[in-house]
């Protein structure tokens, strides 16, 4: 049951490439962002562990930090979310604003 459930959220959490599930223990995994080092400290997006009635989920970015998801398939889906959630709210470049210099003489 295990193996499959692990093959079943690789196989969700690979698509696209930016999603690894390393396990931990039989009951524990950690879901990793592939573009960043593992040295780095936002390679880890959350810890996985199952629980009697699913899965408890610690998240290591963004503001909840604890939820529970009946499926692997739900965690993977989330993380994936989360990520494009930051891709799409990064820092851009200011917007230029006209400044006129001050008027002199009045």
């Amino acid at each position: 049951m295990v193996e499959k459930a692990v093959a079943t959220m690789t196989q969700v959490a690979d698509d696209g490439g930016l999603l690894d599930l390393q396990a931990i223990d039989t009951d524990a995994w950690r879901l990793c962002d592939t573009r960043a080092p593992a040295t780095d400290a936002s390679y880890i997006v959350a810890y996985v562990e199952r629980v009697d009635d699913g899965f408890e989920v610690v998240w290591m970015r963004g503001t909840q930090r604890r939820c529970r998801m009946a499926t692997l398939e739900e965690c993977a889906e989330a993380a994936a979310r989360r990520l494009a959630e930051e891709d799409s709210s990064g820092a851009s470049r200011p917007i230029p604003i006209a400044h006129f210099p001050p008027r002199r003489g009045l």
